[in-house]
């Protein structure tokens, strides 16, 4: 299994919010897609939210930006992967049956070309800006590395132990 969305954006705030860390770990326990409706809703303004925080809050945080604009990147990845028929046939299909519904995990992070992590780069520099981070380079090639990163990452299930076993969470230790 190769790192996450949330496995992402848990690393850059480690490095760049530390204090929101909790905020990472707590919204990792929700439906993804719910997080992800409900924190897109509050930073566009909507109206308020379940998830505990308003809009001024959302502009004040890290994670948000860094969750959306990671989101983003993938979905857009596997879209051009794929084709937007498959995506547009399970959107249609999830509105028929939404009862049927389960909680949705978060996706996994396909690897990006150079003009995808360009285009990151540059969305979460902007966003930075816009909301007033002191460190908007800093953040930006953070994202950027990470996701990199994740791109290059090995299937987890691959990964053995220093004895040749497999660790049970996946990671190299």
């Amino acid at each position: 299994m190769r790192a996450t969305v949330l496995d992402v954006v848990r690393d850059v705030i480690d490095r760049h919010a530390p204090e929101e860390r909790q905020l990472v770990d707590d919204l990792a326990g929700l439906d993804y897609g719910l997080v992800v409706r409900r924190t897109r809703r509050a930073s566009s303004g909507g109206r308020s939210d379940p998830l505990g925080f308003g809009l001024d809050t959302v502009a004040a945080l890290v994670t948000p930006l860094v969750l959306l604009v990671v989101d983003e990147a993938c979905r857009a990845a596997v879209a051009d992967g794929t084709g937007r028929l498959v995506n547009r046939a399970a959107t249609a299909l999830g509105r028929l049956r939404p009862s049927a519904r389960r909680p949705v995990a978060p996706p996994e992070v396909p690897p990006l070309d150079r003009e995808q992590l360009a285009s990151v780069r540059r969305r979460v520099h902007e966003e930075a800006v816009r909301r007033g981070f002191s460190d908007a380079d800093g953040l930006a090639d953070s994202v950027v590395a990470r996701l990199a990163l994740a791109g290059a990452d090995e299937p987890r299930a691959d990964r053995r132990d220093e004895d040749g076993g497999r660790q049970e969470d996946g990671a190299v230790r």
